[in-house]
């Protein structure tokens, strides 16, 4: 679970207007395959995921089953549905055991430790490798990139009030009388289209080549 805030982190570190400006190094391979192949064990362990269909259906798949068994973490039936997504996806935050993570700190401070943790965790880090100045530029840049995405999005609040903004977008526009497990779907596709500015990103593709396309957009930026 824990490369998958990592992935998100990478997703969104790629601003919009950036441009590739360099060819990748042997190093920025081997990261990019690195988290490619940490991505193909996330998804064995995860029931009824399909490494060959894209990332939304896989999603949808995945959130349709627990909800039609009961297993979406912390679902109360009799509470409405921005209350139910913003328990299930802060339970989902907290299940990543991302290293020093804090719901209740800013995103910008938990931005910083996810990055930390991710490019602390490489295999093998070369003594050349300018490490906490690529922390520094990937933190700027998520910031940056976030604080014109989600209306109601501070990097400056709580990760609990901006999932709150998150969850709001992705209901917006959800007619109170669908049904729920409709609504439900629509949440997520919504959730999703959210990152849909971002270069290298496509519900459309699997999350492997997500992983792959964002994190090498990532390190082609100056």
């Amino acid at each position: 679970m824990k490369l998958l805030l990592a992935f998100i982190t990478l997703v969104s570190v790629v601003t919009i207007n950036a441009k590739p400006s360099k060819e990748l190094t042997p190093f920025e391979h081997d990261i990019v395959n690195y988290s490619v192949n940490r991505t193909k064990s996330f998804e064995d362990n995860i029931p009824d995921w399909d490494a060959s269909a894209s990332l939304q259906k896989n999603v949808l798949t995945v959130v349709g089953k627990a909800f039609k068994s009961g297993t979406i973490p912390f679902w109360n039936s009799g509470a409405d549905l921005k209350v139910n997504l913003v328990y299930a996806l802060e339970a989902f935050l907290r299940s990543l055991d991302i290293q020093d993570f804090d719901e209740t700190k800013t995103f910008k401070e938990n931005v910083n430790f996810a990055i930390g943790d991710f490019l602390r965790s490489l295999p093998v880090i070369p003594s050349w490798f300018p490490i906490d100045f690529v922390q520094k530029k990937m933190v700027n840049n998520v910031l940056g990139s976030f604080e014109n995405m989600i209306p109601g999005f501070d990097v400056n609040n709580s990760v609990d009030d901006d999932v709150v903004a998150w969850v709001e977008t992705s209901i917006y526009d959800i007619d109170p009388s669908t049904e729920l497990e409709d609504a439900v779907n629509t949440a997520f596709k919504n959730a999703l289209d959210l990152l849909l500015l971002l270069p290298g990103f496509s519900p459309s593709k699997t999350l492997q080549e997500n992983v792959s396309r964002v994190i090498e957009n990532l390190l082609l930026l100056e």
